[in-house]
């Protein structure tokens, strides 16, 4: 089965993953994008800016099935412990059999990144990556985030930008059209990068750092998604059924050609509490 005859991938599944069809799909498709190089990069970055090793109490929330955790877990050892939480039932009992396969002392919990269950300063570190984008009220998370980290404590976000989607579609008015449909309807809030400084600066939050990278896609995982990005606006009606069906012959014979390029502008902000 080629790429393009693989399931599409619709990233507002995400909000509830439990009720999604073919949930490994999903799986596959986070795995597949944390290979990705410049995404590993504001990882790694990440881990830099917030001084995390070991002996870290360290939260991880929307941690899906552990990718990151799980590596966090490692690294805080000796002394120190991890944490991480998703709304996702069965990706947080997909995490656990996963920690408990490799043997990784992690905690991993099923709870709501608005109402987290930890007393204030729990922790050293709190991380969250590619979750408030999909959250109603992203804002409560945020203040959950910062509730939860002990005072001098250090807060790390991931986020992309949904603007910056880009791949390289010849008809330029059609591809506007799909990544524009995309930026306002794939999750809740796909411009919310523009706002984080400001808001982690409302909250009290110091030495506000960002750094950005522009994620390249591995082929495969992109004529996967931008294939399901058309037919998603052909569905809806933003474009009419020729375009759709022109724009997944073309993402099909650029990614059999080897031609198809396709990238995506995400955020790292660091900070520090109180």
């Amino acid at each position: 089965m080629s790429s393009t005859d693989s399931p599409d991938i619709a990233l507002h599944d995400f909000t509830d993953l439990d009720h999604a069809a073919l949930p490994a799909t999903y799986v596959a498709a986070l795995e597949a994008f944390d290979r990705l190089p410049l995404l590993r990069e504001l990882k790694a970055l990440a881990i830099e800016r917030t001084g995390t090793g070991p002996g870290s109490r360290v939260l991880d929330v929307g941690c899906g099935f552990g990718l990151e955790t799980l590596r966090l877990a490692r690294r805080v050892q000796p002394g120190g412990a991890v944490t991480g939480v998703d709304l996702s039932a069965d990706f947080v009992a997909e995490g656990r059999r996963r920690a408990a396969a490799e043997g990784v002392p992690v905690e991993l919990l099923r709870a709501d990144a608005r109402h987290l269950p930890f007393a204030d300063a729990s922790f050293d570190v709190t991380r969250i990556e590619r979750v408030l984008i999909y959250l109603d009220d992203p804002w409560a998370a945020l203040r959950e985030i910062v509730r939860v980290t002990r005072p001098g404590g250090v807060i790390a976000i991931i986020a992309p930008d949904f603007d910056t989607n880009t791949v390289n579609v010849p008809d330029e008015a059609l591809a506007r059209a799909v990544l524009a449909h995309e930026c306002d309807t794939a999750v809740v809030h796909g411009l919310l990068a523009r706002d984080l400084r400001g808001h982690l600066l409302d909250l009290g939050v110091r030495d506000v750092r960002v750094a950005s990278r522009m994620v390249v896609f591995d082929p495969d995982l992109a004529a996967q998604y931008f294939t399901g990005i058309g037919r998603s606006a052909g569905a809806a009606g933003v474009i009419d059924q020729e375009a759709a069906t022109r724009w997944v012959a073309t993402i099909a014979e650029l990614h059999r050609t080897d031609r198809l390029f396709a990238a995506i502008g995400y955020y790292l902000f660091t900070g520090r509490v109180g």
